[in-house]
């Protein structure tokens, strides 16, 4: 498990999107048909920056999975307190994994809009002094343990101190339905990121190193392996200084465009990352590669 320490996001994210408070490494937000590249909005580039004014919808994730009563006992408590819609993202995270929570937000926060309350609960030190916190990061709320798991996200962040939101006489190893729920569901009835606590400082980042690109010579890690067996990397596409690349390797030897063909491949996935691949089979188990691991991409 990757130990936390404070990242550089201004090395990791540029100087000029730090200014911009939308997530994330992989913020390179393709536009939208009728949407212009730099506002990524159909309201003229103008990017909200509060909650205030937007529908608000409650999404969970978390590493709870589905056959225990944990999910339905989180929803149930925040269906009880408000009417917004509750949307499920996942329950899959493997246990305790902080890691794939925070690649699995950055993965997705992107297309969904303003006024949505993420809600993480991957929280391998519940009942201990560890922080609640909360960042509103242009018209998004993602709630999550300060832990790791908003690695990706700028934003305002608080502290959640506010006990009066909390279930009276809650356990100390069940937060997410005794704290994460009700405050999920007072912020979803429009209560202010303001009232929950104290501006919090110095969030938990997960270790990790950046990609890094050079004009012969690109360097990322496998970040993610989805359940088809893919390994998806951190490199992005628009981001590689060379009009085609291979990879450094003699496993790997073609490009495609899609999952078939044969052999070990590259291609560009739905991420916009490059991926490595092979048709109808897992190319971790292939490969032998995990997550973590290091890649190099050159010019083909």
């Amino acid at each position: 498990m990757a130990q936390h320490r404070p990242i550089n996001l201004e090395r990791f994210l540029g100087a000029d999107r730090l200014r911009e408070p939308r997530l994330h490494l992989s913020e390179l937000r393709q536009p939208r048909e009728n949407e212009q590249a730099l506002g990524g909005r159909r309201d003229g580039g103008k990017h909200r920056r509060s909650i205030v004014n937007a529908v608000r919808r409650v999404a969970l994730i978390t590493d709870f999975g589905t056959r225990d009563p944990y999910v339905a006992a989180m929803k149930g408590v925040i269906a009880s307190r408000t009417e917004a819609p509750i949307v499920d993202c996942t329950h899959d995270i493997a246990p305790f994994d902080v890691w794939q929570a925070a690649f699995y937000i950055r993965a997705i926060a992107r297309y969904w809009p303003d006024g949505t309350i993420f809600t993480v609960v991957v929280d391998p030190s519940v009942g201990t002094p560890r922080r609640i916190v909360a960042v509103d990061s242009a018209g998004q709320i993602f709630l999550a343990p300060d832990n790791g798991a908003l690695t990706f996200v700028i934003g305002i962040a608080h502290s959640v101190e506010n006990e009066s939101l909390f279930l009276p006489n809650g356990s100390t190893t069940f937060h997410g339905r005794d704290r994460f729920a009700p405050v999920a569901a007072a912020l979803a009835n429009g209560l202010s990121i303001e009232q929950l606590g104290p501006r919090a400082e110095d969030l938990v980042r997960i270790e990790y190193q950046p990609p890094t690109y050079d004009r012969g010579r690109v360097e990322g890690t496998i970040v993610s392996i989805d359940r088809f067996g893919n390994l998806i990397t951190d490199i992005e596409r628009i981001r590689i200084p060379f009009p085609s690349f291979a990879m450094q390797s003699p496993d790997i030897i073609r490009v495609s465009t899609t999952y078939s063909g044969e052999g070990p491949f590259l291609i560009i996935g739905s991420t916009g990352c490059v991926e490595i691949a092979v048709a109808g089979t897992s190319a971790a188990d292939r490969l032998q590669l995990e997550r973590g691991d290091r890649v190099t991409i050159v010019p083909a």
